[in-house]
């Protein structure tokens, strides 16, 4: 089920949604659905919560990808290589750095009245990185200057 909706995300709806609101948007999206996603894993009080949140869950997907063209627009053509490698360098220590973080603060609130709370520490890092996001210089961030809604119906 994960991969079939991550391949619609990314490979169907990532488009679609850059070109109706650019990747600067599409960052922020994809961060805020990261959030939701905690704050549904934290207080799911039954199975449909966990499914809900993995659906909402694809739409964080769309980060990577976005912020690796956001990058690949504003970097010269010979530092692509290495602006490409400092992007993977900090996923890979967000990698190695998060789930001791996560196992840390479940250490700390397992005993709680809601165990699953430390998946709040990572709705604060979602949220923080919303903020940064938010923060982009817009005539950087996008490839385009204006963005206009897609046809939903073909003009024929």
């Amino acid at each position: 089920m994960i991969g079939v909706i991550g391949i619609l995300v990314q490979g169907v709806l990532l488009k679609q949604f850059t070109d109706l609101v650019g990747e600067r948007f599409v960052v922020v999206i994809a961060f805020i659905c990261g959030s939701v996603t905690n704050v549904l894993y934290a207080f799911a009080p039954t199975k449909k919560f966990i499914f809900a949140a993995v659906v909402v869950s694809s739409f964080t997907g769309m980060s990577f990808p976005t912020i690796s063209a956001i990058k690949s627009n504003n970097a010269q053509e010979s530092e692509q290589g290495r602006i490409q490698g400092a992007l993977y360098a900090l996923s890979s220590l967000a990698n190695a750095v998060g789930p001791a973080m996560l196992r840390y603060a479940y250490q700390q609130t397992k005993d709680t009245e809601y165990p699953g709370s430390f998946f709040l520490v990572a709705t604060v890092f979602f949220f923080v990185a919303t903020l940064c996001a938010f923060a982009l210089p817009k005539h950087k961030a996008n490839s385009r200057d204006e963005y206009t809604p897609i046809p939903l119906e073909s003009e024929n």
